[in-house]
């Protein structure tokens, strides 16, 4: 127990090293995002048979194609020859995957079929059945496309939970999506930075002015696994007449409008519904001191230029907007802030325990940092209490 805080329970403060620790994130590579279900992408990204895109997860090489079965799957993207990478190009379409050192190449199931001089390895013990690409767990979920490098992990339909389901079935099953948009940025904080700021209502009516005036919070769930689900609504008093009217045009199916919501998926992605639109935010942890921020706006298939104007119109006062302008320096002054040796803990010790609510205080976080220690496999936020 801190000597600053003896009355404050353990669960309700922050070792600050958690955020720059480089021991702090090789555990966190090791014990959750090795462990967990990752945010992959949207399978709209590989729409036909052979299109694929590559990625690179915590130093991991991957590509994810749709097979010629309709299957997406995902594979290192490692040949089995020599290690060179297989694919290059971040995204494209192949009749077969052919790695560009000897022309090795692979079905789309990820089985090698062809080898140049194949018959100088008689009598070597090669098999060229043998040696095919290494999968990694796929699976996809209402669209969304998520990778697993745990073989013991639960199914991702288990991990997300009914609730989650229940929640992104409207829309998601209802329709056809597409990435509309997409945008990639590198941040300097902490992966734990977002995934906090996701979930943090206390900050909302200070940060984001027009969210205070617009934006009336719902509802909130909060589960055992680290995810949450927070409903949000619309307020038009607290709108310009005009850009109300927009806001109401093209709701998606199964929405009413002013619907809305925020779905936290642990550990890494943020899918939010605004009416007329949906913005999947997720993060690539690059370091302790470095994120890949990642944005996907989703449509529907076959709308109009029109509609797609409507929709980034949505996009931009729900999202761009606040995310980039004015969260983006809030995240970056707290890293900052934490780095500093003299100020060892946060507190997060505001309001009561619940997990149901409206707005929430700050059980939103500690139920984020119950899951963050379960993966971890400690008894407090820090790396202090390590089993």
């Amino acid at each position: 127990m801190p000597p600053w805080a003896p009355k404050i329970d353990p669960s309700r403060w922050v070792d600050n090293r958690v955020y720059t620790d480089p021991q702090v994130y090789a555990r966190e590579t090791e014990r959750i995002f090795m462990q967990t279900w990752l945010f992959a992408g949207h399978e709209s990204e590989v729409r036909n048979a052979g299109d694929y895109v590559t990625l690179s997860l915590l130093e991991q090489p991957l590509i994810i194609v749709r097979g010629t079965d309709n299957v997406v799957r995902a594979f290192y993207n490692t040949c089995r020859h020599r290690g060179s990478r297989v694919l290059l190009e971040d995204c494209g379409h192949a009749a077969a995957l052919r790695c560009p050192y000897h022309f090795w190449s692979y079905d789309l199931s990820g089985n090698l079929i062809g080898v140049p001089g194949e018959e100088a390895y008689d009598g070597s013990g090669f098999v060229k059945e043998e040696n095919p690409l290494v999968a990694v767990r796929c699976e996809v979920e209402l669209g969304l496309v998520f990778v697993c490098f745990n073989e013991q992990a639960p199914p991702l339909r288990d991990y997300l939970g009914p609730k989650v389901i229940e929640t992104l079935s409207t829309p998601l099953a209802n329709a056809q999506f597409e990435v509309v948009k997409y945008k990639g940025y590198d941040l300097p904080i902490n992966w734990k930075v977002f995934a906090e700021n996701a979930r943090d209502g206390y900050h909302v009516p200070f940060v984001h002015p027009f969210f205070r005036k617009a934006s009336p919070p719902g509802p909130y769930f909060l589960f055992d696994n680290g995810h949450a689900v927070q409903t949000l609504g619309m307020d038009p008093s607290g709108i310009e007449p005009d850009l109300w009217v927009r806001l109401q045009e093209h709701t998606l199916p199964g929405v009413q409008t002013g619907d809305g919501y925020i779905v936290t998926l642990f550990p890494d992605a943020t899918i939010t519904l605004r009416s007329n639109v949906i913005s999947i935010d997720s993060q690539r942890a690059l370091g302790p001191k470095k994120v890949r921020m990642e944005s996907r706006v989703l449509g529907l298939t076959g709308d109009t230029e029109e509609v797609r104007d409507v929709r980034a119109l949505g996009h931009a006062t729900w999202f761009l907007n606040p995310v980039e302008l004015e969260d983006a320096p809030i995240f970056v002054g707290q890293q900052e802030g934490v780095a500093a040796h003299g100020v060892r803990y946060s507190v997060i010790a505001r309001g009561t325990d619940a997990t149901t609510g409206t707005r929430g205080d700050d059980n939103r976080l500690r139920q984020w940092w119950a899951a963050w220690r379960h993966y971890m496999g400690v008894e407090l936020n820090s790396l202090e209490g390590e089993a």
